[in-house]
């Protein structure tokens, strides 16, 4: 007949990841049950150089290509630093956050489970100089 149910449990976690002043790419504690992280999983990124978008892929195996997810006090992240510096992100002035989009089409390709990160615009808050006069 062609129809699927659309399942409210697939959209009940909001994945998220967030590049922070120091570089790291830091994932909330739900986005990081959901993606399965754990010391030992690796992380590695892709990007599609035609509509600049960059990709996200969970593996098991390391390569020289994957970066190690680290843990601290429960908190899971991936030291990518020069990596984010190379592709012209300004973390520095601010964390740069991304909402992941699962691309399961693409996982054989890239060999690991995929998720597009697709950079959520935030407003930076400019702070008002007041000039004093005496």
């Amino acid at each position: 007949m062609g129809i699927t149910i659309i399942s409210a449990k697939q959209f009940a976690v909001k994945l998220k990841a967030t590049i922070q002043a120091s570089g790291r790419l830091g994932f909330t504690a739900e986005t990081a049950k959901a993606l399965g992280l754990e010391s030992g999983k690796f992380a590695k990124f892709a990007k599609d150089d035609e509509k600049k978008l960059l990709y996200l892929i969970i593996s098991d195996e390391g390569s020289e290509d994957a970066f190690p997810v680290r843990e601290a006090s429960g908190y899971y992240y991936v030291g990518a630093k020069l990596m984010f510096d190379w592709l012209g992100f300004n973390y520095e002035s601010g964390n740069i956050a991304f909402d992941l989009v699962r691309q399961s089409a693409l996982d054989d390709d890239l060999q690991g489970r995929v998720y597009f990160m697709k950079e959520r615009k935030t407003k930076t808050k400019e702070k008002d100089e007041q000039i004093i006069t005496p």
